[in-house]
């Protein structure tokens, strides 16, 4: 028995398929979602940034069986080189997006950290210089003539 496809079945069939394309890219991805939680300048806390660093292993998880779904998919097509190729790219831009993220945060700890190593510097600079005033001094003409100086003040 030979199965004929009808141009209007096969037509039915070409929609179906392209619907299912579209309504799999409407639905966001986690690499997706991870950039409009958190788009490019928004982490302005510690707390954001280690948000994001926290999301981080779980979307590229995320995006590793996507890709691992995708190529199963790939080997069951008849154009399977093209397909494999196609998962790559989007493997490679989900990537990046991700990636884009966790250098944004761990740049804003860096520099977070930086400025409050500065901040204790200042601080410890500031309080010897003020310990510096009330200290006594080493050099034994200065010590004795304070001391020769009291002497004649006591003489008087």
């Amino acid at each position: 028995m030979t199965m004929t496809l009808s141009p209007i079945r096969c037509l039915i069939l070409c929609l179906a398929c392209l619907l299912g394309t579209t309504a799999q890219a409407d639905t966001p991805t986690a690499d997706q979602s991870l950039a409009a939680e958190f788009p490019a300048g928004s982490i302005a806390s510690p707390e954001t940034a280690q948000a994001a660093l926290a999301r981080v292993p779980v979307v590229r998880a995320e995006v590793q069986q996507r890709f691992a779904r995708e190529q199963a998919d790939c080997y069951e097509r008849f154009l399977v080189s093209s397909c494999l190729s196609d998962s790559r790219q989007r493997q490679r831009r989900a990537n990046s997006t991700v990636r884009k993220v966790e250098v944004e945060a761990r740049a804003f700890l860096r520099r977070e950290k930086a400025e409050e190593r500065d901040r204790a510097l200042a601080e410890r600079e500031r309080k010897a210089e003020g310990d510096a005033s009330r200290a006594i001094p080493f050099s034994g003409a200065v010590r004795d003539a304070g001391a020769s100086e009291k002497s004649e003040a006591g003489d008087q």
